[in-house]
């Protein structure tokens, strides 16, 4: 269970606000993300105390503030996505036009043709080609994650060959997650990055399935199973705000 709790830091006569989110997974340190609503989002291991949270941010409140307006600074950056004919969208790290063209039936089709992402469609409103759009990406996804991670289970001989069960949810800050039963779920806008952090992510939750934990058991195995996870790993945190932009 994720349990959150509201607090503030203060910097240079400002409050600044932060979350803080205990989860299981995460044994030896804090992680910062920014929040949504332009919050400071704390991943804590579940048993460090509040207190101790506060103080460590306290500590390093300049580097904390500093991180925090250049993520949201980032995010910013982008504007909003309009879903008309000639925007480009991201698919596999690569940026493609959209080309909106009237469809046959009323169904119409999605596809990567000469360049383009092609929509047909009887209705090129942008909440249409949005809709279609974001259907596509969750079928690609279900199609190219499920072949990742047959591809590269094959390399771990800790599930006997067995592929394990993969599951899309659309999260607002988590690539993907391995529960206890061993079903992995993955973010399909996963799918707007490049391959090699697709294959960094399910890497990632195939080691959970024989390590639950962030342990240095757990970062040995990702040393094996995938050595260049550490770049992978930095794009997405860089550019996150860029691939889960809708």
């Amino acid at each position: 269970m994720i349990k959150m709790n509201n607090k503030f830091l203060q910097f240079d006569g400002q409050l600044i606000r932060y979350e803080i989110q205990h989860k299981p997974a995460v044994t030896r340190r804090i992680h910062l993300r920014p929040g949504p609503d332009g919050a400071l989002l704390v991943i804590a291991p579940k048993r460090m105390s509040k207190r101790a949270i506060h103080k460590m941010l306290q500590e390093r409140t300049h580097k904390v503030t500093r991180f925090l307006a250049d993520a949201l600074a980032r995010q910013q950056e982008l504007p909003p996505c309009e879903y008309i004919h000639g925007e480009e969208q991201l698919y596999l790290g690569n940026n493609y036009p959209l080309e909106v063209v009237e469809a046959g039936n009323r169904n119409g089709s999605v596809g990567l043709m000469n360049g383009r992402i092609r929509i047909g469609t009887i209705d090129s409103s942008p909440q249409s080609v949005r809709k279609k759009l974001i259907a596509w990406y969750r079928q690609q996804a279900q199609q190219h994650f499920s072949a990742r991670i047959e591809a590269i289970g094959a390399l771990v001989p800790w599930i006997d060959g067995k592929a394990p069960p993969m599951r899309l949810r659309k999260m607002k800050r988590t690539w993907g997650s391995c529960s206890a039963s061993g079903v992995i779920t993955l973010n399909p806008r996963l799918i707007r990055s490049p391959p090699a952090c697709v294959d960094y992510v399910i890497a990632h939750e195939l080691c959970h399935l024989q390590e639950m934990n962030h342990s240095k058991a757990f970062y040995a195995l990702q040393d094996v199973l995938y050595p260049q996870w550490p770049e992978s790993k930095a794009h997405l945190q860089a550019n996150s705000h860029i691939y889960l932009h809708e």
